[in-house]
């Protein structure tokens, strides 16, 4: 939504819009966020909402301006910091992965090893058995 020239600005950081009226069917009043969340982002609001007495509790985010030259491609301003924290914890689940094959790769080498030992020591006793069994006859 945004703001048309027939917006009453005012030196108060707030602006009125006749065109946009809140609940009470009075100008509704464009303010600027100051808050930690969300900073310099605007909204609209019951211009009773300030004062004493009846309010209609109307309230709603302006969506901000896009120049015509430009299309709206839907996507938020906080995308580049999004892929980059999931760039961050995929490159992290990769250093995992690859700790958890190097650590197999060790046991396994380790099994293979002991594998080629006791095959080693059956063909030394099938070895010891044979020359035995031929020089005992």
């Amino acid at each position: 939504m945004s703001s048309s020239s027939s917006s009453i600005s005012s030196k108060r950081n707030f602006e009125f819009q006749p065109e946009n009226p809140c609940y009470c069917g009075l100008p509704s009043r464009v303010r600027t966020s100051r808050t930690k969340d969300n900073p310099g982002k605007k909204f609209r609001l019951c211009p009773n909402s300030m004062n004493e007495g009846p309010k209609c509790k109307f309230w709603e985010w302006l969506e901000p301006e896009t120049p015509k030259n430009e299309v709206n491609s839907g996507k938020d301003k906080k995308e580049p910091c999004n892929l980059t924290l999931k760039v961050s914890i995929l490159e992290n689940e990769i250093s995992i992965c690859k700790m958890k094959m190097e650590q197999e790769n060790l046991v396994v080498r380790q099994e293979f090893e002991k594998l080629k030992w006791k095959l080693f020591t059956h063909k030394v006793v099938m070895i010891v058995l044979f020359l035995l069994f031929v020089f005992k006859k």
